[in-house]
Parts: structure tokens; C-alpha cells; sequence
């Protein structure tokens, strides 16, 4: 009887796991529970994980164990809120490829498809589906309609849906690539006549979303036309105001494009020849000869006989260029830009040299691989900015509101503009006096910077009405690529998401020779804030400076390959292996980094790194695949530059970053993968944006005797009073963590790893 009892105590502290242990007749103990639980989250099982972990806590008692199972069921009860929506979402878009079909607008339908092929659990079996494949059939029929009546963008839109249903398909990738070569040269050469299209297809597009969305004012199309397309005439910003291709193109030679072309043969990170770029350049010349609504621009284009005389021409030279050989294909391509095209065109439609040279340029490197390009010299200042972290200008961000008008989002702390007073949410009325209404992002930025130094004037609309005129001093401002949790009034950041544990949140907007010092300045003010463990934000990232990338994974790794480069051929750009070094400052907290398909580069050598070397968890989605080196080669005593492919990055585990045309493995693999629909994203980044905005430090004082009316109130009465404070900024934000399923994986698996999960 003794015996009976004491296996009916056991069986009391113990609980069965059939699936953990086998047999229905073992017993797993709460440590078991808690390694199985552990897994199961680690295996993105949150469901499962959040049962094991609630079992091992009812057992176990422990503070620690429940509060562990506090955290599991509260983030499973969020993605389970996650995936429903999710599946919400998928039926809805569903739903919408037969409402558009049921109203005619058929050529839309595919555009709903590729939303429901997204948020398709099995994207397979979706487009198994026979519905999916009947509209797939007549959309390509659609599509091939509208590039033989030259309607570009409906056939852009089209290829680029075609593209994500079914992404290994090279057909769609090749169409859609000319039809989008096609409306960039409309755009540069002639956006009065892209515009006019535009217009057309965003009334029909204001239809179909009205259809699809009857209860809201819709204005997206609207709005990606302001915020993208150059001004024209009608529009209220001043001529005077507008940029165009002379500015674009200013100071582009023959010599430079053939520097380029001999300096791409000899370090390309593959063998090529000059028959490969001949012809993707020649493929070029045929795009700008043949596509109507440049004639304006060009007269030469309007008289048909000259026209088909210099297609002729190009035609002939394509297939002279398919027939050389290695051993002549370089003379053949001298005699064709120095010669034949040059003289051709002189006789007949006569293209400036800077067109013909660019857009020969552009479809020879494009033949190469998509971030081998030619730098102009026109383009030296934007690209300087990308990868130096510093501009002359006044110190704001901006974007395009729903009407067209210039908004500031959030003055940078400590510029000119943010010293006038400049406050988020300001509209640019006026810039140098002339209106801003209209004008693309491109040509505001490009008018409000300028010279340190000089000056530029702005006239501001408060958003209480109040207009003023503020003559600001171009200053060089410097951006941290380096952000923090919160904005704290006055400026500088508030890095703790999580206090209670000491969590700190870290996101890197790109890898700027400035990125590693401004970690440093971080990691101090999150040791001073006693911060235990950090979540690093690299979710679109899109790179930058391979020394930035190598001195970040150096703060966080004492040793270890970080990465390394080679090209596939012997080229004089030799393998290069870097390492990690044991610093003082080292940062030895545990890290979590997240990532996700926008993610790419830099971004990916240091999350990579740091999984592969077991320093870091990774939460996301899998990266970008932008895993190839490119090097500047100068021309032209450096007025212009090539950026050419040279190698590629390789992981410390020796996988390649980079995606290939029909690659299966690329990119950096999340140890815990969390998928987010657009819809999510989209709230995500907009909370996010909400709690990055810098406001004024007189915004967070109270009023004056406040302090007096409150020193004697009850808490809540006064935890009420402060939070009135801050209403303006809380009407416009949103929890992220309350919308960013990856974040709130990521905080979990943190708050595990310091509770002592190993995960």
C-alpha cells in the first residue's frame, strides 16, 4: 500500500507527454517541459511552446516559471490575433479578384491575386488552384495586348504581378524589365507626356479601390504621382523649380563610357566579354529609339524615315555584335560607339552625345547584374550622402501628404531647422519664394539643400494656420544611422523597450563610416540606462559600407571570421577574409537581431555573422540576397565613377549572401521566422515613424504653476494630467508591439533568455 501511495506522489509532480517521451505511460519532469518548450518557440511552434511552458509552471510553482508563461501566453494570444487577421486578409483579397472581375476591371484582378498569393499560408497549392491559373492566362494575353499598343504602365503593372505569382519564371522578369526601361526614359525625357498616362490610369485606379474599398476616400495613386513624378506644366510649382535631364545627365562623355566598359571586361567578379555589354547596350538603343512620347524632346524622332534609318542601323549592329567573337568583339564595339552609332545618329535623329552615351551605358551594365551602373557626375553629391551620413542643407525630413503639399515629418535635432523652430507636421508652402505644391521629393530635397553656408528660404504653414518666411543657413547636417526605443523631448533617445527587464531596442538605418562611433555613444547610454540585453533592428536596412558592417560584428564578437569575399575568376581584386578582435568595449549582452526581406547588404553580412558565430538569435524573415561587392573605378579624373561587381560576401559557414537569377538558398535564414503581412508592415513602420518624431522640450514642460496644482493630487489625477501632455504624439502613434508581430517575438525570446531559457 506504501508503494502504491508514493507512485500516486510521483504521478502528481509529473505529466504525461506522449509526444515529447514516447510512451503515453512516461513522465516528463518540469525541466523536460521547460526544453520542450523552449524548442517549440525556437521552432516558431507558439502555440505548443506556450502549453509546455504553462504545464511546467502549474508544476514547478516557480515565480520565475510562471512569469515565463506569463510572457508565452501573452505573445500567443497576439499571434493568434496575428493569424487570423492574416487569414482575414487572404479571404478578403480573394473576395476582391472576383469582385473586379465581376465589374470588368479584369486587368486589376491579377493585382488582388498577387496580394492573396502573399498571404498564402501554402503559396503552391494557391497557385495550383485552377481560378488562379485561368486569370494568369489572361492577364499575360492582357499584358502582351498592351505592349503592342505601347501602353507601358498597365503592361509594368501587369509583368511586375505576373513577377510575384510566379517568381521563377525569367519571361515575366525580361518583360517586365522593358517595360519598365521604357517608362523610366518617358520620365526623364518627357514627363509631361508620362504624367498625362499617369493621370488616366489613376482615375481608373481610383475606381477600382473605390469598389474594393467603398467606405473610404482613397488617394493612393494620387499620391505616389505626387510623390514621384517631376512637376509639369499646370502644375502650381514654378518653372523655374523644375529639374530635367540636361541637369541629369550634365557633363556625360564618350571617353568616360569607354573607360567603363574596358575597366568592367578586367574586373568583373565573372568572366564577360564585350559582346555581353554590346548587346545589352545596343538593347538600349533600341528602347530610345522606339519608344513614342520623346519626339517632343527630340524632333529627330518625329520624322518616321530617319527613325527607322538609325533603328536599321542598331539592328544591324546587334547582330553584328551576337557574331563577334573574343578574340574581336572589342574592336567590333570601338569601331560601333566611335563610328557607326555615333555617325548614324549625327545623320538622322541626332540624339545629344549624353543621351546616346547614357542610355547605351545603361543597358550594357544591365546586362551585368542590377548594381552595376554608372555614377555621373551629376549624381557624386546623392551618393556621397548615402554612404558619409552627412549633407549640407537645413536639417528636416519631408515627405508628400495626401493632397500633394510639402509635410515635414520631424525636424533633426540640433540643425538650423530645428533651432527656427520648425515642427513636425508644418507644411512648405514656399521654397526661394516659390511654391512648393507638386514638386516631386527629388526636387524638394535637391532645391532645400545646397552649399554650407547659403542660404534658402522657406515659408511655413503651422498647423495651428500661422504662416511664416524662415531664411535658414545651410548647415552640414549629420545624421545618426542609429536610433533608439523613444524620442525624448528636446532630443536623444530613449533606448529601453522594456524597462522592467532591461531590455534595450537598437535600430540600424544603414552603415555609414559614422555607424560604428555612433554604436559606441549607444552602448554607453544603455549601460548607463542598465540595460541587460538588446534588440537590434536591422528590418529595412539596405546596407552601406562594408567597414561599417565589419566594426559593428567587431562591438559585439571578441573572435571569428566576420566575412569574407571572392570573386570567380582571377581578377586583380584579390579574396579578402575579415575577423573579429577582443576590444575593451566589447558589448556582451544577449542580442537578438531582427531582419527581414528587405534587409540586404551590410545589414546581412552583420546579422549573418553574428548567427553563424552563435553570438546572436535572429527573428524575422529571410534577407534581401544582396550579397555582391561592388568597387568604384574613377573616370574621367573623377568626375564620374563606375560601380561594378567585383566579388561576392561569403558567411563564417561559407554561404553565399547573394541571390542568383533562380537561386534557392541566399540571404541570411532567421533562427525564428516570423512572416508579417503588408498590412502589418505597413502599421508597424507608421508606429514606428510616430515614435521617431523629435519634439521640443518646451512641448513636455508643464504649464507654468502646473507643478503647484499637481505637487498635492492623487496619482491618478496627476498620471492623467501628464498623459494630457503627450495627446498630440498619442493620437498619432501606435504601440509597435501591439502591430509588429517580429518585435514582440523577438522582446519574448529575450525575456526567456534572461529569465534563463536556453534557447
Amino acid at each position: 500500500m506504501r508503494k502504491y501511495s508514493t507512485r500516486l506522489v510521483l504521478a502528481a509532480a509529473l505529466v504525461f507527454t506522449g509526444a515529447a517521451l514516447g510512451s503515453p505511460d512516461q513522465v516528463a519532469t518540469v525541466d523536460q517541459l521547460k526544453t520542450d518548450a523552449f524548442k517549440a518557440l525556437h521552432d516558431g511552434k507558439w502555440e505548443v511552446g506556450n502549453d509546455l511552458l504553462a504545464q511546467a509552471a502549474s508544476k514547478s510553482k516557480d515565480p520565475s516559471d510562471e512569469k515565463m508563461a506569463s510572457w508565452t501566453n501573452q505573445f500567443e494570444t497576439q499571434q493568434a490575433g496575428f493569424a487570423a487577421e492574416r487569414h482575414k486578409q487572404y479571404d478578403k483579397s480573394v473576395a476582391d479578384v472576383h469582385l473586379l472581375e465581376q465589374h470588368g476591371y479584369e486587368d486589376y484582378a491579377i493585382d488582388a491575386a498577387k496580394d492573396a498569393y502573399v498571404l498564402a499560408n501554402d503559396k503552391d497549392a494557391f497557385r495550383a488552384e485552377p481560378w488562379v491559373d485561368d486569370l494568369i492566362n489572361k492577364s499575360v494575353a492582357m499584358a502582351e495586348g498592351y505592349e503592342k499598343k505601347e501602353e507601358w504602365l498597365k503592361a509594368l503593372r501587369l509583368y511586375s504581378d505576373l513577377c510575384s505569382v510566379e517568381p521563377t519564371n525569367p519571361e515575366w522578369k525580361d518583360r517586365l524589365k522593358l517595360a519598365t526601361r521604357r517608362i523610366r526614359l518617358l520620365a526623364l525625357y518627357s514627363p509631361g507626356e508620362l504624367k498625362a498616362v499617369q493621370e488616366s490610369e489613376s482615375k481608373t485606379r481610383d475606381a477600382v479601390d473605390k469598389l474594393l474599398h467603398p467606405d473610404a476616400t482613397t488617394q493612393v495613386s494620387k499620391i505616389k504621382i505626387a510623390a514621384t513624378q517631376p512637376a509639369v506644366p499646370g502644375d502650381e510649382a514654378d518653372a523655374d523649380s523644375k529639374l530635367d535631364w540636361h541637369d541629369t545627365l550634365r557633363g556625360v562623355k564618350m571617353d568616360m563610357l569607354w573607360t567603363a566598359l574596358v575597366d568592367a571586361r578586367t574586373n568583373y567578379w565573372r568572366e564577360i566579354t564585350y559582346r555581353d555589354m554590346m548587346v545589352g547596350g545596343l538593347k538600349g538603343m533600341q528602347a530610345l529609339a522606339t519608344t513614342h512620347g520623346l519626339e517632343k524632346e527630340f524632333p529627330g524622332l518625329a520624322d518616321d524615315a530617319k527613325r527607322q534609318q538609325f533603328v536599321s542601323v542598331v539592328n544591324d549592329s546587334l547582330e553584328a555584335a551576337k557574331n563577334s567573337t573574343a578574340a574581336d568583339d572589342q574592336f567590333v564595339l570601338y569601331n560601333l560607339l566611335f563610328k557607326k552609332l555615333a555617325t548614324s545618329n549625327k545623320d538622322t535623329v541626332n540624339f545629344p552625345e549624353e543621351v546616346l552615351v547614357s542610355e547605351f551605358a545603361d543597358g550594357a551594365f544591365a546586362e551585368l547584374d542590377p548594381f552595376s551602373s554608372m555614377i555621373w557626375p551629376s549624381d557624386l553629391e546623392e551618393f556621397n550622402k548615402t554612404t558619409q551620413g552627412e549633407f549640407s542643407g537645413v536639417g528636416i525630413q519631408i515627405q508628400n501628404d495626401d493632397t500633394g503639399a510639402l509635410k515635414v515629418v520631424t525636424p533633426i535635432e540640433d540643425t538650423p531647422a530645428y533651432k527656427a523652430g520648425i515642427k513636425p507636421d508644418d507644411i512648405i508652402t514656399q521654397i526661394n519664394g516659390k511654391s512648393a505644391k507638386g514638386i516631386s521629393l527629388t526636387q524638394a530635397v535637391r532645391l532645400i539643400q545646397g552649399v554650407q553656408g547659403t542660404y534658402v528660404s522657406l515659408t511655413i504653414k503651422s498647423t495651428n494656420g500661422d504662416v511664416k518666411e524662415h531664411n535658414l543657413k545651410r548647415d552640414t547636417i549629420k545624421v545618426s544611422s542609429i536610433k533608439g526605443w523613444t524620442r525624448q523631448p528636446g532630443g536623444g533617445w530613449d533606448y529601453l523597450i522594456d524597462p522592467d527587464n532591461k531590455i534595450a531596442y537598437v535600430r540600424c538605418t544603414n552603415f555609414t563610416k559614422s555607424t560604428g562611433e555612433d554604436l559606441d555613444k549607444t552602448a554607453d547610454e544603455m549601460k548607463q540606462a542598465g540595460a541587460k540585453g538588446m534588440i537590434l533592428d536591422l528590418r529595412y536596412n539596405p546596407g552601406g559600407l562594408l567597414t561599417a558592417a565589419t566594426e559593428v560584428c567587431d562591438k559585439f564578437m571578441s573572435k571569428g571570421v566576420i566575412v569574407s569575399t571572392h570573386a570567380d575568376r582571377e581578377t586583380p581584386n584579390q579574396p579578402t577574409v575579415a575577423t573579429a578582435k577582443l576590444d575593451d568595449d566589447e558589448i556582451k549582452m544577449p542580442v537578438i537581431v531582427l531582419v527581414n526581406q528587405y534587409s540586404a547588404s551590410a545589414s546581412e553580412i552583420v546579422s549573418g555573422a553574428l548567427k553563424d558565430q552563435h553570438r546572436a538569435m535572429i527573428v524575422g524573415e529571410r534577407t534581401y540576397g544582396k550579397g555582391s561587392v561592388q568597387m568604384l573605378f574613377p573616370l574621367a579624373g573623377r568626375s564620374a565613377y563606375l560601380k561594378l561587381t567585383t566579388s561576392h560576401y561569403y558567411l563564417p559557414s561559407g554561404r553565399c549572401i547573394h541571390r542568383e537569377e533562380n537561386s534557392k538558398e541566399w540571404g541570411v535564414d532567421p533562427d525564428v521566422t516570423v512572416d508579417m503581412t503588408p498590412d502589418q508592415m505597413r502599421a508597424a513602420m507608421d508606429a514606428r515613424q510616430a515614435m521617431d518624431i523629435l519634439r521640443d522640450a518646451e512641448e513636455a514642460k508643464p504649464a507654468e504653476g502646473e507643478h503647484e496644482k499637481l505637487k498635492d493630487t492623487a496619482p491618478a489625477v496627476k498620471s492623467a494630467v501628464e498623459a494630457k501632455r503627450n495627446d498630440e504624439a498619442a493620437k498619432k502613434n501606435t504601440d509597435p508591439l501591439a502591430c509588429d508581430p517580429q518585435l514582440s517575438a523577438a522582446l519574448l525570446m529575450l525575456r526567456l533568455q534572461l529569465a534563463g531559457a536556453q534557447l
